[in-house]
């Protein structure tokens, strides 16, 4: 029966309620103080490019849905427009906008933003006629027709002549008046409908008869007329000044006029008439502000200014009506600037508290709401309990529990009612109470000092009934868990003790959940809880940060089990989570704010009928879509009360609507008419901004589609704007830099972003947005961008490089070539001499033959002499031999010693080159970010991201400073020479600890010394080793594995036969990647994948190794750990201090 009566009372609702949903409608406002050039707004239009376009009586004014960039008339500039006052603006199929002028005539402006201007010429008679334009009507593409102040011209746009009275052999027929207002299609195509200050004429096109309607005639009450439109039906409507509204239906040819406020006899000066879609028309009126005409004809609501209400239509002097195509509606006004609304963008009631309305709220402080079951609805605020009153058009509120002198406080907290239908109430601070709404009197369960079965504490924070009738009651303010039996009117208590792990985990309960199954579920500061009545205890579920299914945030608002059994917790941090069973074990599936919800500071959850989760967060509400996991939210642009609502305060009722409380009043509304925009908005570039070493410069036009750079251009910034001109809801933008990104990077509501030190290259960067509904738009903005390489990298340098290498290797070619030519011929003339010379030498020696023989004799006798000399030279020989190759040794040890110093000395100059090109490198990476960063800071107008980049800056700045302490430790490590001392080596390891360690660490935790008693003192040079320690320690903490404290071993040894100190280091963290072991001790390596420091640690421990003689080598079969072997210092004792 009482389900038949809410859908009696909702059917005869309907047309009221679509009443009261327009007098909740909110305006949105833009004057001077946005930037808008004045507050008389006379033409509105939406350009192509999705721009919104005004025309004031001070200039021209871009809008992009943020800011406002004006066009005004420039003396002497004869690109500038030519008058200030703006009348009408229409666009051509190129995107061209004409606007009309009052006093200089119409303008046609163009992409690269340069006004044309078509102004009456005395000698020139197909010039428009007159320069005050009030009107343009687009007959076609080629032709328009313009109403002045000296008649009607029409203007055919491919020669850019005006055809009016004036004109030579003008077909254009006289009018009653020649001031036209107004012009309009007609029902026929070859007509149209032209207003005047004096009459009504119908003109025919084909051959340019008008029949005229006057004041008197066929029902028309006024000759001014001031706008006409022709609706879908073809039904004429005419605004008039004195006359109001009238309207000419298509087979009939008189005119009616429309009462547009009751029992007066005034008329109303009609201006502006607009389509209202399907839901008739709207009328903007000079001082009775906006009406909505039905399809019936008939006023179905007035709009007026009310200056109690900011969010009212700003005047009541309309001269300007215009729709975008996201579907809001823009009204011009003369003086209130720009109004704007959406009648798709109200999606929830709003009630409030109002002191001169004693049927409003109490209080706008909702802290509970609750549906009994004889369909009773309470609203627990802070000033006591409010009972809903169902009105035909809207709500109202009764107050049933109110401050009383037995009350410590005001507030009342929740409402529950039991299996036997009795209602109890949770008032702050005090405890439990049972209310008769019969009688409406309450009794009271209060905490009583030193009794246990009394309630804990009397601030009640939740209630739930088990399956046996008793009462489960979650508290707060230490107050743990109670448990109320009704017949004994005593209270069990629940609390955490810390000696017992499975008692309640923590003391603040704030929501208790009794499932389908009868499973009781507890949520608590500390976790969720499940209660276990065959041992009296509970089961935990904690936030596991090595589990990724752990439930996500420790801090439980509110659980809720939807028609599936389905069981969802809202944590106060962490988003929400869905408790997932499989068998014996439980897992929770998280979502978040990365995956779409508003706000992850969640307060209360509940299902409407189709299944889906409304969700009240901090920040809004999420509706979230259970079969596609998808998640829309809504703001305080939307209609609701703010953005934070409080604890539980949001209830589906039994006839489908839903309750949602807050800070600032209730809101109420029926999900299946909470539509969602389906506009997909394009993307503008607004501007392009870019800083080289020459100094900054700005792209302003948004028609530019492609973007040059040079290689000196190290920032490159883009802001930009989406053509959902609407701000209600959150609008997103994301962008894509193909050939550097590989995925959208989201910038959520930031309309700014920028690249730094872009490589040479090709890139296309995307950009999309969604709109104001959180739908994202297939609309893609693509740019081309190009980066020009140095000259050096350039093809053309390449190729001029080559030809001249070419060049160079032919000219020394055929240099070569003629030199060889020349010395072939110097050897040829030498080889002809010498062999002249051997002819003559022959002869000689033919000649001497015989001198020969004779000498022969001779010789044999002086050869007895040579052979017995010949052993003496022997031995000399051998002699010389041995010196010989003991000075071959001599040599190849020192050409070896020279070798071995030659290496060293590439080694050093490898290390210097590296140590140059990485300290630059390094150095120029947070020189070129800090540059950026102030580039942003000093762009960006919100002060609190620009504080974030100044952060950014200060953490650039102490990373610069890092990388130059570590580069100065090294120069000073290679410069300083040795100074050993004893000194006891346990205290130096613990102080290398120490150094490394945050103050409130201890160092025993994580390091284990193995180090005898006896060979605790040492003889070293303190400084190096402990560099040595100290880098080995802190590589240790950087890399220890994820959520674990760092686990080292150090193990020390003295080996007198060898004379030398053996160190063993044994790291058991992330460990060190096999197939890099060989580069670890390198300058400016780092060794592991998370590439953390600066790769200097290991370098650093290798180099005071060295300088202290000795060796450190990777273990081959460990993950990581270093053998250390140092010699012992070979000095006299009493050098020793």
């Amino acid at each position: 029966m009482r389900v038949l009566y809410l859908l009696i009372v909702q059917f005869l609702a309907i047309p009221v309620i679509a009443q009261t949903q327009l007098g909740n409608t909110d305006f949105n406002h833009l004057n001077v103080n946005d930037g808008l050039a004045q507050n008389i707004v006379e033409a509105i239009y939406q350009g192509s490019e999705g721009f919104l376009w005004l025309g004031t009586q001070n200039g021209l004014n871009r809008y992009d849905g943020y800011n406002f960039v004006s066009y005004e008339y420039v003396l002497d500039d004869s690109s500038s427009i030519s008058n200030n006052y703006i009348k009408d603006i229409v666009e051509d199929k190129k995107g061209n906008l004409w606007i009309g002028t009052y006093g200089g005539g119409l303008n046609k402006f163009d992409k690269n933003s340069i006004f044309k201007h078509y102004i009456n010429d005395p000698n020139n008679p197909y010039s428009i006629s007159d320069n005050v334009v009030y009107q343009i009507y687009k007959q076609s593409d080629s032709i328009y027709w313009l109403g002045t102040k000296n008649g009607l011209n029409r203007f055919h746009l491919p020669s850019e002549k005006f055809e009016h009275k004036g004109s030579p052999k003008s077909k254009i027929p006289q009018l009653n008046n020649p001031v036209v207002y107004c012009i309009s299609k007609a029902a026929s195509i070859n007509e149209i409908w032209v207003g005047t200050r004096n009459g009504l004429h119908k003109i025919n096109l084909d051959t340019f008869s008008s029949k005229l309607y006057l004041k008197g005639d066929n029902g028309l009450l006024d000759d001014d007329i001031r706008d006409l439109f022709l609706d879908s039906k073809n039904t004429l409507w005419v605004a008039t000044k004195l006359g109001g509204l009238h309207y000419k239906e298509a087979n009939s040819d008189r005119f009616v006029k429309i009462d547009l406020i009751k029992d007066s006899n005034r008329n109303v000066y009609s201006r502006k008439i607009y389509a209202a879609d399907n839901q008739g028309i709207w009328l903007g009126t000079f001082g009775d502000g906006l009406f909505l005409i039905d399809n019936n004809r008939k006023v179905k609501y007035q709009f007026k200014e009310n200056q109690f209400n900011p969010k009212s239509i700003s005047s009541n002097d309309i001269v300007e009506i215009f729709k975008d195509e996201s579907s809001n509606y823009w009204i011009g006004t003369h003086g209130g600037g720009v109004s704007s609304f959406n009648l798709n963008s109200k999606k929830f009631d709003l009630y409030q508290a109002d002191a001169k309305d004693p049927n409003s709220l109490s209080s706008n402080a909702v802290n509970y709401i609750y549906e009994d079951t004889r369909g009773n609805i309470y609203v627990a605020n802070d000033a006591g309990i409010d009972l809903v009153i169902e009105k035909e058009d809207g709500l109202e509120f009764k107050q049933i529990i109110k401050s009383d002198s037995k009350f410590p406080d005001d507030r009342a907290w929740l409402l529950h009612e039991d299996s036997d239908n009795i209602l109890w109430v949770g008032m702050w601070n005090y405890g439990l109470s049972r209310y008769d709404r019969d009688t409406g009197k309450l009794i009271s369960y209060t905490h009583v000092e030193g009794d246990s079965t009394s309630i804990p504490t009397n601030f009640i924070e939740t209630i739930s009934e088990s399956d046996d009738g008793k009462l489960w009651i979650g508290l707060l303010g230490d107050g743990g868990l109670a448990i109320f039996d009704k017949e004994t009117k005593k209270f069990k208590s629940y609390l955490h003790d810390l000696n017992d792990p499975n008692s309640l985990s923590n003391n603040r309960v704030h929501k208790i959940l009794i499932d389908s199954k009868n499973r009781i579920w507890l949520g608590t500061d500390y976790g969720l809880d499940l209660y276990r009545p065959k041992t009296d205890d509970f089961k935990h579920f904690r936030y596991d940060r090595n589990n990724p299914y752990s439930i996500n945030y420790n801090v439980i608002r509110t659980i809720s089990e939807d028609r599936n059994d389905n069981i969802w917790i809202g944590t106060g941090g962490g988003g929400i989570a869905k408790l997932i069973e499989n068998g014996d074990s439980i897992y929770f599936k998280t979502y978040t704010e990365e995956d779409g919800l508003v706000d992850n500071n969640i307060s209360g959850i509940t299902e409407d009928l189709n299944g889906n989760l409304w969700i009240t967060t901090y920040s809004g509400i999420s509706l979230f879509d259970t079969k596609s996991e998808s998640f829309v939210n809504y703001t305080s642009s939307d209609g609701l009360q703010g953005e934070e609502f409080v604890r539980s305060s949001i209830t589906t009722l039994e006839d489908g609507r839903i309750f949602a409380g807050g800070f600032n009043g209730l809101n109420v509304f029926k999900p299946d008419e909470i539509k969602r925009s389906n506009y997909s908005p394009e993307i503008n570039v607004i501007s392009i901004g870019i800083i080289s070493e020459e100094g900054e410069r700005t792209i302003n036009d948004f028609n530019t589609d492609t973007v040059f750079l040079k290689y000196s251009d190290y920032i490159l910034s883009f802001e930009v704007a989406s053509t959902d001109l609407s701000n209600q809801g959150d609008k997103k933008y994301a962008y894509k830099l193909e050939g550097f990104n590989k995925d959208w990077i989201m910038n959520n509501e930031r309309r700014h972003f920028s690249f730094t030190n872009l490589p040479p290259g090709e890139y296309n960067l995307k950009i999309k947005g969604s709109n104001g509904d959180g739908i994202w738009s297939s609309n893609i903005k693509e740019l081309y961008i190009k980066v020009d390489p140095p000259f050096w990298a350039t093809n053309w340098f390449r190729i001029v490089a080559i030809v001249g290498l070419g060049f160079l290797i032919f000219i020394y070619i055929q240099l070569r070539v003629k030199y060889l030519k020349a010395a072939q011929i110097r050897l040829q003339s030498k080889v002809e001499e010498r062999t002249s010379e051997l002819e003559l030498a022959n002869r000689k020696l033919l000649e001497n033959q015989n001198l020969v023989i004779k000498q022969k004799e001779e010789i044999t006798k002086q050869n007895e002499e040579i052979a017995s000399k010949n052993a003496i030279i022997q031995k000399q020989n051998d002699e010389l031999k041995l010196n010989n190759i003991q000075l071959e040794e001599v040599v190849s040890e020192r050409t070896h010693e020279l070798r071995e110093a030659n290496d060293d000395l590439k080694i050093a100059k490898h290390e210097f080159d590296t140590f140059f090109y990485r300290a630059a490198h390094d150095l120029k990476g947070p020189v070129s970010t800090i540059l950026g960063l102030c580039y942003l800071a000093l762009k960006e107008e919100d002060k609190v991201i620009a504080h974030s980049y100044f952060e950014k800056i200060n953490i650039t700045a102490e990373r610069m400073n890092n990388i130059l302490f570590n580069l100065q430790k090294i120069n000073k490590l290679k410069q300083e020479g040795l100074k050993i001392k004893n000194h006891n080596l346990r205290q130096l390891i613990i102080s290398a600890a120490k150094e490394n360690l945050p103050d409130n660490e201890d160092w025993q935790q994580f390091i284990d010394i193995e180090l005898k008693a006896q060979d605790e003192d040492i003889l070293t040079d303190m400084m190096h080793l402990k560099i040595v320690f100290s880098n080995l320690i802190d590589n240790s903490i950087k890399f220890s594995k994820r959520g674990e404290k760092p686990n080292v071993l150090i193990q020390f040894e003295k080996d007198e036969k060898n004379h030398s100190y053996q160190i063993i280091f044994e790291d058991f963290g992330l460990g060190i990647n096999p197939d890099i072991r060989d580069r670890i001790f390198n300058m400016f390596f780092v060794a592991t994948e998370y590439k953390r420091g600066l790769g200097l640690g290991l370098y650093s421990v290798r180099l005071a190794v060295s300088k202290l003689g000795g060796s450190i080598q990777l273990d081959k079969n460990k993950s990581a750990c270093f053998r250390i072997d140092i010699p012992m210092p070979e000095i006299p004792k009493e050098k020793i201090s």
